[in-house]
């Protein structure tokens, strides 16, 4: 038989099979009946062996990418998995982030001790010397703190409009994280940076409102209510960016490319967790944090907060031992 001939012969399978998929690209698969799935599959095996009739006997015809390219498609649409938004998103919160906390601890942790040393060193060093406050916050932060009168904090409310600090705080706090794991590609200098420097704004403030004599209580509920989830993401972030410079600078036994390309993946299973957490910080600075609340009751908030993220990100998605194959 001829090129022709073989073209002339079988082409109307071919254009019945890109209907096909034309139809389940509109309306997924499911939609077909049961006799349309049925002859969806014949003509799916049909042009499986034309093409390799066709690589066999005209291993230079046009028809070839053709061919290759109606079965790729149809090769998804019986042996990919359609997408499930609700149960994939389901899926993700209640198994896949929980466990790839976890499984990263090392980073994060690590991350976490970074920031600590510089809220250390910074809170020991203003408390000893409250005229350094400056030199351990950005420019325009600590504008009004003198070391010669006790900060007046209020009683823990702060007077804003909520909705549009609620997306303001978000958005920076977004943006931090990103920097945090875009740093570890600078040989994880710059998360190295962000997670220190971070930790001496902290440091400096806290050592400096100890020492000064302010009401801590206060100082502690301005902070805390969404602090416990915001620094637990901007600790994950800096995990996510010390993978990065892992797979960067110690790919181990892999090449560099994919030792990176692995960490990359881990990092990607992460990310999603850790916006919505900040998102949720933000949501809880805009419109709990100033409320005009006993501020012990924001300090209550702020513990019932870890230990929530201490039973959902240490406890879920964990299989049972009776479960574990060995």
């Amino acid at each position: 038989m001829t090129e022709t001939n073989f073209i002339a012969k079988n082409e109307d399978s071919w254009k019945s099979l890109e209907a096909f998929n034309r139809r389940v690209v509109k309306g997924g698969i499911r939609r077909l009946q049961l006799d349309d799935v049925k002859e969806f599959a014949r003509l799916f095996r049909l042009t499986s062996h034309h093409l390799a009739y066709v690589k066999t006997h005209f291993p230079t015809s046009h028809i070839l990418p053709y061919l290759n390219k109606v079965l790729g498609v149809t090769h998804n649409h019986f042996y990919v998995r359609e997408s499930r938004a609700i149960s994939d998103v389901g899926r993700y919160f209640s198994r896949t982030f929980p466990r790839a906390v976890r499984e990263t601890w090392r980073y994060w942790f690590f991350a976490t001790a970074l920031f600590v040393l510089g809220t250390i060193f910074a809170g020991v060093f203003v408390a000893a010397d409250l005229s350094r406050l400056h030199d351990f916050l950005p420019p325009g932060w600590g504008y009004g703190f003198s070391a010669d009168e006790v900060p007046d904090l209020g009683d823990g409310s702060v007077p804003w409009e909520y909705s549009l600090m609620a997306a303001v705080i978000t958005t920076n706090n977004i943006v931090v994280t990103f920097n945090a794991i875009a740093g570890g590609l600078l040989a994880g200098l710059g998360t190295v940076y962000i997670l220190i420097y971070n930790g001496l704004v902290v440091g400096g403030l806290f050592g400096f409102f100890h020492s000064a004599g302010a009401d801590m209580i206060v100082a502690y509920a301005l902070v805390l209510p969404h602090g416990v989830i915001e620094l637990m993401a901007i600790f994950l972030a800096g995990g996510c960016g010390l993978m990065l410079a892992k797979g960067l600078l110690l790919p181990g036994e892999f090449t560099r490319k994919h030792a990176l390309v692995a960490m990359c993946k881990k990092v990607a299973e992460l990310l999603p967790g850790i916006i919505i957490m900040l998102v949720i910080a933000g949501i809880i600075e805009g419109y709990f944090t100033p409320l005009p609340i006993e501020p012990w009751l924001k300090i209550v908030f702020a513990a019932l907060t870890g230990l929530g993220l201490y039973v959902y990100l240490g406890r879920v998605g964990r299989v049972p031992r009776k479960e574990i194959s060995i």
